[in-house]
């Protein structure tokens, strides 16, 4: 009987340290995504402002190391046009979501790094610290942390794999 109660105990501690965790992330994703920048990161890296170096550059965007890494390999695809997120493009802004997909597929290719070992996907608003459109690309998933895994999780409220996003901007009126 008392092994059952500090079952239920020990689950209850979970979810409420889960739950807890959530409400974190939350307010740091808002809280990062208010802060008092004048200008946006992202324009200032593209532009040269900051220095970063390109993995790629095309005439459309640029993919550059993450200064987080979630795993090995964790590089982002940002377009050169400043958009804010998935859900400030529109139906007609499909290709843009295509182009960084195919950028950062044939990229990761030229790093050994195959498709099943891939996460492709967007966060979504509020869950976005910086204000400007951008792909993760992360490989591989099983070297992932218990919190990265939390962060870029497939099918969540906060993360679209790059399917879910264009079926949301299909969608779209």
């Amino acid at each position: 009987m008392i092994i059952v109660q500090n079952k239920k105990r020990c689950r209850k501690l979970i979810y409420i340290g889960l739950l807890a965790l959530a409400v974190f992330l939350v307010f740091w994703a808002y809280s990062s995504s208010q802060s008092a920048m004048a200008t946006c990161i992202f324009c200032d890296i593209i532009s040269g402002k900051s220095p970063t170096k390109f993995e790629v550059e095309t005439d459309d965007y640029v993919i550059f190391k993450d200064i987080k890494p979630a795993s090995d390999h964790h590089y982002l695809a940002v377009p050169k046009r400043h958009t804010e997120s998935v859900v400030a493009l529109t139906k007609n802004d499909i290709e843009v979501v295509n182009t960084l997909e195919s950028g950062m597929r044939k990229f990761l290719a030229t790093k050994g790094i195959e498709s099943n070992q891939t996460l492709l996907g967007f966060h979504m608003p509020p869950f976005i610290t910086v204000k400007h459109l951008h792909l993760h690309g992360i490989a591989p998933r099983s070297n992932m942390s218990f919190l990265m895994r939390f962060i870029f999780k497939p099918h969540s409220a906060w993360f679209k794999l790059v399917d879910e996003a264009k079926e949301y901007l299909q969608n779209k009126s």
